[in-house]
């Protein structure tokens, strides 16, 4: 429904279309299925960034040195953030939810920090781990949001 209204704001104070009521119609009979893998999607949260950060921890070994003994917690933080508006914008069927709440946002702060190329396999390794974190369905379905947000996240 969010999709709706942004992509049609000049439905106030009229009736919708018949397309607009089609992708309205479609939204509300999708809801609930996509309310369930959310709801896969949260209770396997844990799991996921856990793999992604044992795969991700190793192959920069000196980020602590470069950016002080809170670096991996703030990684983790950022991940799980990004993991988060992947599945609400999933469950909204809305790329522009997570573009406009998290990833510009976060996208300034990467290149401030010049974390941008640093972060690079994280988003690999979270795109590589959702089909046998999530299987095949809620990965596939997910995948598209995610890779906004690494396409986006790293240039």
């Amino acid at each position: 429904m969010t999709d709706l209204l942004l992509k049609y704001p000049q439905v106030e104070g009229r009736y919708l279309s018949a397309s607009e009521m089609t992708a309205l119609q479609t939204y509300i009979h999708d809801l609930p299925h996509r309310l369930m893998l959310y709801q896969g999607m949260l209770k396997q949260e844990k799991a996921l960034i856990d793999a992604v950060m044992a795969k991700f921890q190793p192959t920069l070994p000196t980020l602590t040195q470069q950016h002080g003994p809170l670096a991996w917690q703030r990684c983790r933080r950022d991940l799980t953030l990004v993991w988060r508006y992947c599945c609400m914008a999933f469950l909204l069927n809305d790329e522009d939810y997570l573009r406009d709440k998290l990833l510009y946002w976060l996208e300034t702060i990467l290149k401030a920090y010049k974390m941008r190329e640093q972060c690079h396999a994280a988003y690999r390794f979270l795109v590589d781990a959702l089909v046998p974190t999530l299987g095949t369905e809620a990965g596939s379905l997910l995948r598209p949001y995610v890779m906004l947000a690494q396409t986006m996240l790293m240039g």
